[in-house]
């Protein structure tokens, strides 16, 4: 399985604290309708940390409903031990997703090698999907040795990366890594998705994919298209609503969608929603972001 292109980092709609899964049906219609290429169901900013059992399995249930065959979904599947995670993976399987997304473990096994050798060679033995490698050292503390991980790209069932570290030299080299494997790169950070893109990734996968799909669909289809002008006029204005937004985190993100008329509900606690002040200055920036590129359509 080849996967590519722009793929949302969901988030997970909770609705009087309650994953809701019609909620997650009419934001997955809306940006379907933006032309996204696949979806990441349970990654980080999916709060997927916060999930229980029963949520993860009626969410992923009822994503499946409405995403059609052609579009992929990713399921975030990653757990602190292997036999959680493998548990996972294998309700994943179940409930429709095409591959999962394993984040590196941390709370033991933070930095120890061997023990991340042995937790993704046996999920990649037992899992019944596919699975991409997931590195975000804004979370974990830590990434994972280039060497390794192309160690563990010669597995056939770990079929690609999700390199959330911001490091462009990072994700330059596991390119290289994608040419000689039958593996694949999707950068994490919107701040890289046109120089990840035109040096040969294959997708990006961000929150931004929630709540500018257009202009990330946009400075894909520039890319394909060897626009490069418009791209980097693209990438600059992502890059600048990053910049106003990023630290604020999933609140910004569902205070936008909430906005924008999506169905994102609140985050779960220990987050908490924006304040009025704070969500003013993220819907400023996001229409500044927009405004800059309505001279490109």
């Amino acid at each position: 399985m080849k996967l590519h292109g722009i793929v949302p980092a969901c988030v997970t709609p909770f609705i009087e604290d309650k994953a809701s899964p019609e909620a997650m049906q009419a934001n997955l219609s809306r940006w379907l309708q933006a032309g996204v290429h696949g979806f990441l169901i349970f990654g980080s900013t999916g709060e997927f940390m916060y999930l229980e059992a029963e949520e993860r399995r009626a969410v992923l249930q009822a994503a499946r409903e409405v995403i059609p065959a052609d579009h992929f979904i990713l399921a975030g599947c990653g757990a602190e031990s292997t036999r959680q995670t493998l548990r996972n993976l294998i309700w994943a399987a179940e409930d429709g997703a095409d591959a999962a997304l394993v984040v590196t473990p941390v709370y033991y096994t933070r930095g120890n090698i061997e023990a991340q050798r042995r937790h993704f060679l046996t999920l990649a033995e037992k899992s019944p999907i596919p699975i991409l490698i997931y590195t975000v050292p804004a979370f974990t503390a830590y990434d994972l040795p280039l060497d390794f991980i192309a160690e563990l790209a010669a597995h056939p069932n770990i079929i690609g990366i999700k390199d959330s570290s911001g490091d462009l030299k990072r994700v330059a080299l596991q390119i290289g890594i994608q040419e000689h494997e039958d593996f694949t790169l999707f950068a994490g950070s919107p701040n890289l998705a046109y120089p990840a893109l035109s040096m040969g990734a294959a997708g990006s996968i961000t929150a931004f994919g929630n709540i500018v799909p257009e202009l990330m669909v946009a400075l894909w289809n520039a890319v394909q298209a060897r626009d490069l002008t418009r791209a980097a006029g693209l990438q600059r204005a992502i890059t600048e609503l990053h910049g106003a937004i990023g630290p604020l985190g999933i609140p910004a993100i569902k205070a936008l969608l909430n906005y924008r008329g999506y169905q994102a509900g609140q985050p779960r606690s220990p987050l908490a929603p924006l304040d009025a002040a704070k969500t003013e200055m993220a819907i400023a920036a996001w229409k500044q972001a927009m405004g800059m590129c309505e001279w490109w359509e």
